[in-house]
């Protein structure tokens, strides 16, 4: 809710419901709804997110706002499971085949499964899948303050360390596509989309 660019976007409405509704129910489509938690900030400015979700009976963690790490290790305490889904609230395109493609991929020989490194999904589609046991080992001096913002971003620059698979789009064309709600412009571009 707090974005400098946008403030409360992922509350604005989209094809008539908040953009936050049509990311939890892609979600939900490709995993059904007991596996759906959304993690948000404990500032003030996600209570109005916050009060949206639990009306609609979602269920929330809230941690740090800056610390996002920090966050998703904390709602791993709080809702422990085998793999972690990274999605990004502002992206009412979100397609569930998408997300079905990179849980298709997950296995025992992978930590990460994402459409992101290298992109060939629009931006919009970015799906990651992370083993909860590496998201839970990332801590100690070598993360930057970065790191601990961007959740993921350690990870792709050691992949020495850890099996990452990414999923490629049959068109890498649409890698130059963005389907995110950065700003009031992007909002009007993909309404008029429709």
């Amino acid at each position: 809710m707090s974005s400098s660019r946008f403030p409360g976007k992922v509350l604005a409405p989209f094809r008539g419901d908040p953009i936050v509704l049509h990311v939890v129910r892609a979600v939900e489509q490709a995993l059904g709804a007991d596996a759906v938690v959304v993690a948000t900030s404990t500032q003030r400015s996600d209570d109005p997110l916050v009060a949206y979700l639990e009306h609609l009976e979602v269920p929330v963690f809230r941690g740090p706002l800056d610390d996002v790490l920090g966050r998703f290790q904390a709602c791993l305490g709080a809702y422990p499971c085998e793999w972690v889904l990274r999605i990004c609230a502002d992206s009412p395109l979100l397609d569930a085949a998408v997300i079905r493609l990179a849980l298709d991929a997950a296995d025992d020989d992978v930590d990460v499964v994402t459409t992101t490194s290298p992109r060939t999904f629009a931006k919009g589609q970015n799906v990651e899948l992370v083993r909860a046991a590496v998201l839970l080992g990332l801590e100690g001096p070598e993360l930057t303050v970065e790191d601990r913002e961007h959740v993921t971003q350690f990870l792709y620059r050691h992949p020495e360390r850890f099996r990452i698979r990414n999923l490629e789009s049959s068109d890498p064309a649409l890698a130059g596509r963005s389907l995110v709600v950065d700003t009031v412009d992007d909002l009007t571009r993909l309404e008029a989309e429709a």
